[in-house]
């Protein structure tokens, strides 16, 4: 009776047509490191975009404030603040987005790949205000028009700024997690001075990873592009754990070998 067999490929040394009993425990620990240490490299870069998208929200409404106590004031006409909006609020855009990690760029980018045109913003609310073109309204109304763009510019997307709050939340947590994990298995070693150097320098690899791997994600995947920015970075932070594992792997073979030889 012929049954379906699967199979799956290790890394390693073997010694051919012999039997080998593979380590279940070590490859599903290895696993879960570099899960764990992909965790810390994203609940990090996630509380990092809540603090930007805070500091982007306050920028532009206090940006839209002045502006109307400005034209109220008489000081600049409602084009003239219209106008400055326009070109502020895209300039603060820019300026966030370059603070922004890496996978929350393309989200960012998917929602909203470039600033809007001072025609576009006219037109969206003439349409919105009077059901008609700009360039069909009357002076008073084109002043509400006006008025209309200066105080937009200072709302930001709330179901946006609600759900990158949620993955700050999200990021704290799972930090605290990867934590717990790691003083578990610091507790459960044998030697806990090695283990505890041992799980800093994977979390180390797997973050340091997901940076480089960050650097790749624009010419890679190109804008607006979440999920492979994930991916990118995912096997990033991964790869990054893998390195840093074999290698503290490879240099305590080599301490223990020394303690072996007992030299003074």
């Amino acid at each position: 009776m012929t049954g379906t067999q699967t199979s799956q490929a290790f890394n390693g040394t073997y010694q051919t047509k012999h039997e080998h009993a593979l380590d279940g425990a070590n490859i599903l620990r290895s696993a879960r490191e570099a899960l764990e240490s992909a965790g810390v490299y994203f609940g990090a870069q996630a509380i990092t975009d809540a603090q930007t998208r805070t500091r982007y929200a306050e920028g532009i409404r206090r940006m839209s404030q002045m502006v109307q106590d400005e034209v109220s004031a008489g000081k600049m006409t409602a084009a003239e603040g219209a106008a400055f909006c326009q070109q502020m609020r895209n300039r603060i855009m820019e300026e966030t987005r370059k603070a922004t990690s890496p996978q929350g760029l393309p989200f960012a980018q998917a929602k909203k790949l470039d600033g809007r045109s001072l025609d576009w913003l006219l037109d969206r609310y003439s349409q919105k205000l009077f059901s008609k073109p700009f360039s069909s309204l009357s002076a008073a109304e084109r002043d509400r028009a006006y008025w209309a763009v200066i105080e937009a510019a200072g709302h930001n997307n709330a179901s946006v700024t609600a759900k990158v709050a949620r993955l700050r939340i999200a990021g704290k947590v799972g930090i605290l997690i990867t934590a717990a994990l790691a003083a578990h298995e610091i507790v459960a070693a044998n030697n806990k001075v090695t283990e505890t150097a041992r799980q800093g320098t994977i979390i180390e690899g797997g973050v340091l990873g997901g940076f480089i791997a960050g650097v790749a994600v624009s010419p890679v995947c190109g804008p607006a592009a979440p999920i492979c920015a994930i991916a990118v970075l995912l096997i990033g932070s991964t790869a990054g754990t893998v390195a840093t594992q074999r290698a503290f792997d490879t240099y305590e073979d080599e301490l223990r070998e020394f303690q072996a030889w007992q030299m003074r």
